[in-house]
């Protein structure tokens, strides 16, 4: 009796503990609530304010703030007015309105999200059609929205509540065969109507990870954005990038390793070709799954924006991370 009672409540324990892992690892209300939580550069070294050419100003753990806010992707500085925003890999838009003190972030002011809509003005659903992944402004003011698994680009009017149109960039062509969860994650523009788009995938000898227009005129050369040695042996990706008004692109990595956690770095490519590695992110620094990168220039001044994409899981984050460009 004794071995059959074993027998039978063995496999239940089992599964018992595999589905409470699913949950923590699933959690769709893990760190609900408004409470916003200070995160340091290091925690090892909490003075510590200097990676690479960038100053730390500070970055925030930020909740679900009621609005189930996670799993972003892209970002960009929204200078008319004077906020982020953000995509999410479920179709919607999120603003946020940061607090800062002498620039530095410490808390948010207001938060809202909304719907992507699709051409026929339905709200997008499903991840096979709204996997957002990246978004950059025109000089016109609309917003380009690139998308995996359907791979695509579209174009949003200024004000996001309104119907997209396709857009004449078809990220299959540029790129090459792109695989469902390794579409454009990066895409920036310049002033003068340079386009930058990168896939999420590493070099493969002559497969490229990116390619570029630098004309505007939308003939796309394929380009090898290359990244520092300590992210590149771990596989590290594009995973956004963004324009400085001189037409240098800064392009953001990561990687992750169930064993060793998550790499960062960002790299500048300047208009004649020039590569310089601004910063690279690394175990004991904070660290999450970085996806989204925003430049915000202020005079002379440059400011660097990075959010962390936590997939709605309890086991990650979604960091907001400010520095000032200083190298």
């Amino acid at each position: 009796m004794t071995m059959m009672r074993i027998a039978l409540w063995g496999p239940l324990f089992v599964a018992a503990l595999l589905v409470g892992a699913y949950i923590y690892i699933h959690d769709p209300f893990a760190r609900d609530g408004t409470d916003l939580l200070q995160v340091p550069l290091s925690e090892e070294d909490p003075a510590l304010d200097r990676v690479g050419d960038l100053k730390y100003l500070g970055g925030l753990d930020i909740p679900r703030m009621e609005q189930n806010i996670g799993g972003l992707s892209g970002l960009r500085w929204d200078a008319e007015n004077g906020r982020l925003i953000a995509l999410t890999d479920d179709a919607r838009r999120i603003k946020i309105t940061p607090d800062e003190e002498n620039e530095v972030l410490v808390g948010l002011g207001k938060v809202a999200s909304g719907m992507l809509f699709d051409r026929d003005g339905e709200w997008l659903t499903g991840k096979e059609h709204g996997d957002s992944e990246s978004l950059t402004r025109k000089a016109d003011g609309s917003w380009l929205v690139s998308f995996e698994r359907d791979h695509r680009i579209w174009a949003y009017p200024s004000h996001f509540p309104n119907r997209p149109v396709p857009n004449q960039i078809d990220p299959v062509a540029v790129l090459g065969a792109l695989e469902d969860n390794a579409g454009v994650e990066a895409m920036a523009t310049t002033g003068d109507g340079a386009m930058l788009l990168c896939a999420q995938r590493p070099v493969h000898g002559s497969l490229a990870n990116c390619a570029l227009d630098r004309t505007g005129d939308g003939q796309f050369v394929p380009f090898a954005a290359l990244l520092p040695a300590a992210v590149a042996e771990k596989g590290a990706v594009p995973t956004d990038a963004d324009a400085l008004s001189d037409g240098t692109f800064l392009i953001l990595f990561r990687s992750y390793s169930p064993a060793e956690g998550n790499t960062a770095a960002i790299v500048a490519y300047a208009p004649d070709g020039s590569r310089r590695e601004i910063a690279t992110f690394l175990p004991p620094l904070t660290v999450d799954n970085f996806e989204g990168l925003a430049v915000r220039e202020e005079g002379d001044r440059t400011f660097i924006y990075i959010v962390s994409d936590d997939n709605f899981s309890g086991s990650q984050a979604t960091l907001l991370m400010k520095f000032e460009l200083v190298g």
